[in-house]
């Protein structure tokens, strides 16, 4: 498959690897990305892309953005729900309004774009769609109440869309990222904890973006034309081991 494909999130880390792999194997790409700085640079630095500027969690923004992608560009054939936002804090003193912001983002961000593309690819009769989750949405990892809350309901999310999309020719999968060298995780982890991480990696080593992005495009085509409500981890074998706990003296967000 090749077509349109458009990426929330694109404009930096995995959304932005996303971007350049599907380009690179022939799509039309249209990034979606709250941050203006980012989207900019984007333009000036990434050709064969179109940048615009979108809130996720803003549903007449959301469909307001993939109408224009779809005059411009034609049907969306694929989309990649990538934005996301992360803050690691202790759960007992995690603030109430950065749950609610982490869930409203990551969570129903993913559904309302989600929900505004698929209506057309239902009625077109395929498509595929790629929702963003995180190992941090399959197991309980410190400090990660929202964001781990957040990526778990992705995960349920994804097979609900799958099941209910199936019979329309809509194909809907998640992608569970491990520990990715993205800019949002170097600000989210500070040098101890990146530690800990490291040691919980049986391939000893963080994930480039692009790895990420290759699993990504190729549940987007059609090389995967008979998977669907599937959760692929991307973790370096971090699901397969027993995790990490930080040490007493270890330094901790929050």
């Amino acid at each position: 498959m090749s077509g349109t494909a458009f990426v929330t999130g694109g404009a930096s880390g995995i959304g932005l690897a996303t971007a350049r792999t599907l380009r690179d194997q022939g799509w039309n790409v249209v990034i979606a990305d709250l941050d203006g700085s980012a989207l900019r640079r984007v333009g000036r630095e990434v050709d064969g892309v179109r940048a615009v500027a979108l809130d996720v969690t803003d549903a007449p923004a959301v469909a307001a953005a993939v109408g224009a992608a779809e005059a411009e560009f034609g049907a969306v054939d694929a989309l990649v729900n990538c934005a996301g936002v992360v803050e690691n804090a202790p759960f007992l003193t995690a603030a109430p309004e950065t749950f609610r912001r982490t869930l409203e983002v990551n969570l129903t961000g993913t559904f309302l774009v989600g929900q505004a593309v698929a209506r057309g690819m239902a009625a077109r009769g395929r498509g595929s769609i790629v929702n963003i989750a995180s190992v941090s949405g399959l197991r309980g990892g410190p400090y990660r109440a929202a964001y781990g809350a957040s990526k778990g309901g992705v995960i349920a999310l994804t097979k609900v869309m799958a099941v209910e999309l199936g019979p329309c020719g809509v194909r809907v999968n998640c992608v569970a990222p491990g520990a990715t060298d993205t800019p949002l995780v170097r600000v989210a982890q500070p040098p101890a904890i990146r530690r800990a991480v490291l040691r919980s990696i049986p391939l000893g080593r963080y994930a480039d973006p692009a790895e990420t992005a290759a699993v990504i495009a190729f549940l987007a085509g059609d090389g995967a034309a008979f998977v669907t409500g599937q959760i692929w981890g991307v973790d370096g074998g971090q699901l397969a081991g027993a995790g990490w706990r930080p040490e007493p003296n270890e330094e901790r967000p929050g």
